[in-house]
């Protein structure tokens, strides 16, 4: 909360720097800043009545104020947070001052220009603007940003005054600026020109959004629900950098009671606008931009922007993925967050027939290669067969991983050529002489074998419960109640055969035949065959780093699910106190009988195979194993009494629309805890 006299201080700060302007040619302020957001509502009053210009923040109000007490001549310099430079909130202010006045130098000295004060954080730029106008008077600019602290800054300051050439000096007529969309002091550009011309939104439009008012209701991850219901619908809201193609992680609810609570609160797009071809981006983080299929739905996080002709929409991508576009946004708007107006309003340079062929054909050439890439994973709503498994036709696992290692090698050699052929095509149409992003960035990062045979892993564990298979591609049971049967009717006749109660045991030992260990076996087996098998198995172990499977079944396996999943985890595991006892279930597969069944079938029987073990090192008079088997017994018995005993009870049925925060905590203790999962509403 604000004290309540934050008004009358401003007021008084303003009184006194009205005493000092007329008796003194220049005024010299280092104002406070304070976002409207935080403004007290006497004080938020007072900056719409009286500084409508610059009133999203309380220094650009000092901004404004000292400027209009300057007298006519007067110089005033300043030291100020730089965000009035570039962001939308302070176009007006930026318009007023390069159209009525005089930028005579302005450095910007982003974070770290200050050590004795603190301000790593806080990006800043001092300047001095002439209460006068004068056209096509030169501005000196620094850019200072590139120092890491103030002794860099200071130095790089006094080269570019001994040297007019220096790379981080530009001087131009500041009233150049208002060619650009928003009037940003985007220095380093240098074609002005090319803002003369035709604009992104002559043939593109901004597609609206989605807004659901109440995302843990409505929107879910799309391995939550059971695929077959068209209840729901895929969802684009953000995610990683990921140019051309991907980022097809939620599904949001479209029945309609969803549809009217979007409507009746205003967060529904118009319906001409749904099932286009677009172009979107991930609002906050690193820019890049990648196609909206028509079967998406898009939020804020995603906007999105559609075309006038959807044959111009391979072509536009491929343009604004170019090394060029993304250095003129990134100085156009240096903030993480990308706006639909900040896209709309770039230059779209008319280009012959010629060229928007080439651009289209290159832009078509990246969107397969990410969708192949994407295609990969698990996690993709698309996904079709681990890609290790390409390598499979009787070679060994290690000569598979190398196989496809090379694969994506020479994509990303291709990638790569196709990105700078883009390149070649916009560099010259726009000619802003600025260099941001390079084109490699645009190419998949290739993954370690590591992180390959955790997505075997994965897709193994996948196979036993049924989601997968080795004969079939895709998903094979993704409906809630899925059961063998209906596996069997989609894969009559599997070469690895799914778990028949879908509950898969992980202990430490050989305490069951059908453990996760022997599982695993059987099934690297069905997948490459015998003649590599003892061979592929120490490629496992050693590619995982660690001593055998059972070590990293029970230490690992389930830490990465829930971050391949994303704290969404399918494969559930219930888990006693100090994880003597686990067992994984598939949420997709569960019956309100899936926990008696880890309770009599399982709990119990290794809670008698222990007791016979504990029987056994009693008479062989090995005192320290039998003490350790007594503590388990003990660890299983309190976990059994006071946990699944009496959740199995319950015969407790879950609903897979629901998701997974709201039903993975009704078996409370009995299941492994994921931090952040509890639920909260």
């Amino acid at each position: 909360m604000l004290r309540a006299d934050t008004i009358e201080w401003a007021r008084r700060a303003m009184r006194q720097a009205e005493y000092l302007a007329p008796r003194y040619s220049v005024v010299v302020a280092n104002p406070p800043y304070m976002g409207s957001g935080s403004m007290s509502p006497a004080l938020a009053e007072f900056a719409l009545g009286e500084y409508r210009r610059s009133k999203s923040d309380l220094f650009a109000m000092f901004i404004e104020r000292c400027l209009a007490l300057g007298t006519r001549g007067a110089l005033v310099g300043m030291i100020t947070m730089q965000s009035w430079l570039f962001i939308a909130s302070y176009e007006t202010l930026r318009r007023s001052i390069l159209e009525s006045r005089r930028v005579v130098s302005l450095l910007q000295l982003g974070t770290a220009a200050f050590d004795t004060i603190g301000g790593a954080v806080v990006s800043t730029a001092a300047f001095v603007i002439e209460n006068g106008t004068g056209t096509n008077r030169r501005s000196i600019f620094l850019d200072l940003t590139a120092g890491r602290d103030e002794r860099a800054k200071s130095a790089a300051f006094a080269k570019a005054m001994r040297q007019e050439n220096a790379a981080h000096r530009r001087e131009l007529p500041a009233e150049r600026f208002l060619d650009l969309p928003g009037a940003p002091f985007a220095h380093a550009i240098q074609n002005f020109e090319v803002f003369h011309g035709p604009r992104v939104s002559a043939r593109w439009r901004s597609g609206g959004r989605l807004k659901t008012h109440h995302g843990t209701r409505f929107i879910r991850y799309w391995w939550e629900v059971s695929r077959a219901s068209e209840r729901w619908r895929p969802l684009i809201k953000g995610g990683d950098f990921r140019p051309f193609y991907g980022n097809r992680d939620f599904v949001v609810d479209f029945s309609r009671d969803a549809v009217d609570f979007y409507r009746s609160h205003g967060g529904l797009y118009p319906d001409e606008n749904r099932g286009v071809v677009g172009v979107c981006w991930t609002k906050i983080g690193r820019l890049s931009f990648r196609i909206k299929n028509a079967d998406e739905e898009f939020d804020s996080a995603s906007p999105t922007l559609l075309p006038d002709s959807e044959d111009d929409v391979l072509s536009l991508l491929a343009y604004l993925n170019s090394s060029e576009v993304r250095a003129l946004v990134a100085v156009l708007n240096p903030t993480i967050n990308t706006q639909v107006a900040n896209v709309l309003e770039l230059p779209e340079p008319v280009w012959s027939d010629s060229e928007k062929s080439a651009l289209t054909r290159l832009g078509d050439q990246l969107v397969k290669m990410a969708k192949n890439e994407w295609e990969a994973r698990e996690t993709a709503d698309e996904f079709v067969v681990c890609p290790i498994l390409g390598g499979a036709d009787g070679s060994s696992m290690r000569d598979a991983t190398e196989l496809l290692i090379a694969e994506r090698t020479a994509r990303e050699r291709l990638q790569l050529k196709v990105a700078d052929e883009i390149d070649a095509i916009v560099g010259p149409l726009l000619a802003t002489g600025l260099t941001g992003p390079n084109s490699s960035d645009l190419v998949t990062e290739r993954p370690t074998v590591a992180e390959l045979m955790t997505a075997f892993m994965s897709l193994a564990v996948g196979c036993m419960f049924g989601r997968y298979s080795l004969n079939e591609p895709g998903l094979i049971l993704a409906d809630q109640g899925a059961t063998l049967q209906d596996y069997l009717a989609k894969v009559p006749s599997p070469s690895f055969l799914p778990d028949a109660d879908n509950v898969i045991p992980i202990v430490d030992g050989d305490w069951f035949e059908d453990d996760i260990v022997e599982r695993f076996r059987q099934f690297l087996r069905a997948a490459f065959g015998e003649e590599h098998f003892e061979e592929n198995l120490r490629f496992v172990t050693e590619s995982l780093g660690v001593k055998s499977l059972r070590d990293y079944f029970v230490k690992s396996f389930y830490k990465d699910h829930v971050q391949r999943y994303k704290k969404r985890p399918i494969y559930w595991l219930f888990s006693s106190p100090n994880g003597s006892f686990n067992a994984l279930i598939y949420m997709h597969r569960y019956t309100p009988s899936t926990v008696s069944t880890v309770l009599n079938e399982y709990l119990r029987e290794f809670q008698g195979k222990l007791k016979a073990s504990l029987e056994y090192a009693e008479r062989s008079n090995n005192a320290k194993e039998a003490d350790r088997l007594r503590k388990v017994l003990v660890e299983l018995g309190e976990y059994e009494h006071d946990v699944l005993y009496p959740l199995a009870s319950q015969n407790l049925a879950i609903d897979l629309d629901d998701g997974v925060k709201i039903n993975y905590p009704k078996f409370g203790a009995a299941l492994k805890k994921i931090p952040g999962l509890e639920a909260t509403e």
